[in-house]
């Protein structure tokens, strides 16, 4: 009767009441049928939900690093999927804090692209979106922090600033020149002052917006190498102490740095890929993130 009764309430999901009507006993009778099956392992119930899962894993990550909120992608097959995942999850954490943020900061790169991606449609008509780095370049728009600040800007219906600047001058001398101007540092001054940053971290030497976007030469490749450069964010590179690292390529950079994120009320980093983990690993050294959103591959190398 215990595995009847087991079998009717787990495998075919009869209610408690109709299996006392079929087995012809009383309701209390079928609830100490079902617990004698569990306790003699008849029945074994596990929970083997991945949500579960990341659920634990970011109350790990939360309580080691300090930080206000960790969320972490399911794994996927690839690494596109990964990527939209991670944006997906960075759309849902922005909209649900909106209601409290004037003023939102954007990075650039792919992974940002995602999250303008799975942005979805609302009203805040008292939000402005603010690009943390230069964003004119003729490769690569849809990366890049002016057109992902106008997508989110669409699809919130609110205030847009722009950033009329590359995010690396051409040379030192240019990039004096864009220093001068009070429009650049104008908006400098606006991504300083955001309530909110949303940025991306990447690992220059495996893979960052940077080397995609064609900025770094083989001798740029050799100089961050030398350097002991681990990580780049917004217009910073960083080493395994995730502190700042001079650098040309730096020198010549136009945007928020890391030392501003330090004064920015809440950053937050998000990351996919593998390659990008020792870059987050040591930034989180730095009291600089405070919600993290990465991939699973990340999170199970943090």
């Amino acid at each position: 009767m215990i595995v009847q009764a087991a079998l009717l309430f787990y495998k075919e999901n009869v209610n408690q009441t109709e299996i006392a009507k079929q087995l012809n006993v009383s309701r209390p009778t079928v609830a100490t049928l079902l617990k004698e099956a569990v306790d003699r392992g008849i029945v074994k119930i596990s929970i083997q939900d991945s949500e579960i899962m990341n659920f634990e894993q970011q109350e790990i990550l939360t309580k080691k690093y300090g930080l206000k909120t960790v969320l972490i992608s399911s794994a996927t097959a690839s690494e596109e999927e990964a990527k939209q995942e991670v944006g997906n999850l960075c759309a849902t954490f922005i909209e649900n804090n909106l209601h409290r943020i004037k003023n939102l900061g954007i990075g650039w790169g792919s992974t940002l692209n995602k999250f303008a991606e799975a942005a979805s449609y609302h009203h805040f008509e008292d939000l402005s979106i603010v690009p943390l780095i230069g964003g004119v370049d003729v490769s690569n728009v849809k990366n890049q922090s002016n057109h992902l600040a106008f997508i989110l800007s669409q699809k919130y219906n609110c205030h847009i600033d722009y950033f009329y600047a590359p995010a690396i001058a051409e040379s030192l001398e240019m990039k004096e020149a864009f220093d001068q101007s009070q429009f650049i540092r104008d908006i400098i001054q606006k991504g300083k002052n955001v309530d909110m940053a949303i940025a991306a971290v990447g690992n220059p030497i495996e893979s960052s917006s940077y080397r995609k976007l064609g900025y770094f030469s083989e001798e740029d490749a050799h100089e961050m190498k030398e350097k002991n450069v681990i990580g780049d964010i917004l217009a910073t590179f960083f080493n395994k102490n995730g502190e700042s690292v001079p650098t040309n390529i730096s020198k010549k950079m136009i945007g928020v740095n890391l030392d501003d994120l330090m004064n920015v009320p809440e950053v937050v980093v998000v990351a996919s890929g593998k390659e990008k983990a020792p870059s987050i690993q040591h930034l989180l050294k730095q009291p600089i993130i405070d919600h993290l959103i990465i991939d699973a591959e990340i999170a199970a190398t943090l």
